[in-house]
């Protein structure tokens, strides 16, 4: 059993004698540096996934959801949506990641976590702060709103991950035209790989809770890299 740094203090006072269960409960208490020996490996999966999507502009600039990527039934005819425009309808095909956890991790015990951020631009907010370019974890609610995830429990050892990467981007009149979600069109505010490919900066990490603290690994930087818009040139990922 853990107790309090302040409880296990008074078991070691002059002409204490600390009792076994009493030292046993000292070294319980505290993180052992093999629970902090922790990580997160990912490669990009042997295989790929093909999903069918219409994707949709809005007809309003202020609009807070400028834009929809919906999922839907292969060769399926887009249904109008109010207030906004089709722009395509098309296959994406995407690599998922596979990834696998490092160290003496114990699955219940520690509830690890796979943690996803963001990379975004500085922004001025409504207050008049300037918010820096960085990597941020976004809130469940936001992440949804776009079809993403900001973490993903953690079943085995090894795992498949279906980040669903063509929602990390806008789209546009044509597939060369989508670019990082978020991003503001101007010089330096998104960038492409050597080959001209739009791509998207994120981080993962993994993170466990111990006492119900919550510690993270280093984080892995990688980028999620757009197809060239050909069917056989998926969405894949770039590791720094």
């Amino acid at each position: 059993m853990r107790e309090q740094r302040e409880v296990l203090k008074t078991y070691f006072e002059n002409g204490d004698r600390p009792t076994e269960i009493q030292f046993a409960q000292l070294i319980d208490s505290y993180v052992h540096l093999n629970e902090l020996n922790f990580g997160l490996k990912l490669k990009p999966s042997g295989t790929l996934q093909t999903k069918f999507y219409h994707f949709y502009a809005s007809n309003s600039p202020s609009s807070a959801e400028a834009h929809k990527t919906v999922e839907a039934p292969f060769g399926s005819v887009a249904e109008e949506m109010s207030g906004y425009t089709l722009l395509s309808s098309r296959v994406i095909q995407y690599k998922e990641l596979v990834c696998t956890i490092e160290g003496t991790i114990d699955i219940e015990r520690h509830q690890p976590k796979i943690i996803i951020e963001r990379y975004k631009q500085k922004k001025k907010l409504a207050s008049g702060y300037i918010k820096p370019a960085g990597f941020y974890k976004e809130l469940p609610f936001d992440a949804a709103l776009w079809n993403r995830k900001s973490e993903y429990d953690v079943t085995s050892k090894e795992m498949i991950v279906d980040i669903g990467p063509i929602h990390y981007f806008k789209p546009g009149a044509s597939f060369r035209d989508f670019r990082p979600s978020g991003s503001i069109r101007r010089s330096g505010s998104f960038k492409y790989s050597r080959h001209g490919k739009s791509y998207v900066p994120i981080q993962m990490k993994l993170q466990i809770t111990i006492d119900n603290m919550n510690y993270t690994s280093h984080p892995i930087d990688l980028k999620i890299v757009l197809g060239s818009g050909e069917t056989t040139d998926a969405i894949n990922f770039a590791f720094d």
